[in-house]
């Protein structure tokens, strides 16, 4: 072993049957500027060649780990059997659809933190035409803030030892299992801190089925408030209702507008209540974005 390495990252990644998009995720892990990496990917019964390129590309990378479900049992259940094998001192995860900016492992690296639970960055939301910055402020993720909306978005970087230590993914889940564990996290550990520097791609294309659109979203955020409601103050409770009305794609009155006034995220409320209200202005939007 070479001492002078920094900590060894081990990265998570489950797959099904998006091979194209899955070279392209692994080309965006082997261009990090971190020297010390592993990376561990789950194909999770894909039909389309997926393991076979994956056994012949392990020839090539001896940083590579590869694992298969002859039949898909889901996402969760891939990310543990990674996370279960991971050698790294720190676990962080990549969907198979989405990117990494060459810097997002030694960003993270760099801001870590062992008084925060986890450390996560800002997203570039990819819609085709334009990509969205969110998430941008940086600062730390208080519990509170967590139970109102998914402030760590869909990827952190954390010790393994704590992510084994609450359990890892909940794989009851149908969605919202990284809120939820990453909740679970904060809960356990204090709060998390974000950094500004936006370090990942989430892909929102026509090449990808991102999962706010599925149904499966407004059973994962009820799942979400079940597990967690005890925690609610009203402003969460507030902030939980239009999460889920935002995830049905039902219009937002202007009463429930107005009772949203104080419990935070006016701004994206206010866009909501416009767009769900008023055709004109969601054919202005996907004109932007799509």
């Amino acid at each position: 072993m070479n001492s002078s390495l920094p900590p060894l990252v081990s990265v998570y990644m489950p797959t099904k049957n998006r091979l194209a998009l899955l070279k392209q995720a692994i080309q965006s892990i082997t261009a990090q500027s971190y020297p010390n990496i592993e990376i561990l990917i789950v194909d999770d019964g894909s039909t389309d060649g997926t393991y076979q390129y994956l056994c012949d590309l392990k020839n090539s990378m001896a940083n590579l780990q590869v694992f298969r479900h002859e039949k898909s049992i889901g996402a969760c259940a891939a990310r543990n059997l990674a996370i279960k094998h991971a050698k790294g001192e720190f676990v962080t995860g990549l969907d198979d659809d989405d990117l990494f900016l060459p810097d997002r492992i030694s960003s993270l690296i760099e801001a870590y933190d062992a008084k925060f639970a986890f450390v996560c960055s800002s997203m570039w939301w990819d819609y085709g035409k334009k990509k969205r910055l969110i998430d941008s402020t940086a600062g730390e993720i208080s519990l509170s803030k967590q139970l109102s909306y998914n402030e760590a978005t869909t990827q952190v970087l954390v010790k393994k030892e704590r992510m084994i230590e609450v359990g890892a993914f909940d794989e009851s889940f149908v969605a919202c299992q990284d809120y939820d564990l990453w909740t679970r996290l904060i809960i356990k550990f204090g709060a998390a801190y974000r950094i500004a520097q936006p370090s990942y791609i989430i892909n929102d294309t026509a090449t990808t089925d991102r999962m706010i659109s599925n149904p499966k979203s407004v059973r994962g955020y009820m799942q979400f408030l079940d597990k967690h409601k005890a925690l609610m103050s009203e402003d969460n409770l507030k902030n939980q209702r239009f999460m889920r009305l935002r995830r049905e794609g039902k219009k937002m009155s202007l009463g429930e507008l107005f009772q949203q006034i104080g419990s935070g995220y006016f701004g994206d409320k206010l866009r909501y209540f416009l767009s769900s209200n008023f055709a004109f202005i969601r054919k202005i939007r996907r004109k932007i974005y799509r």
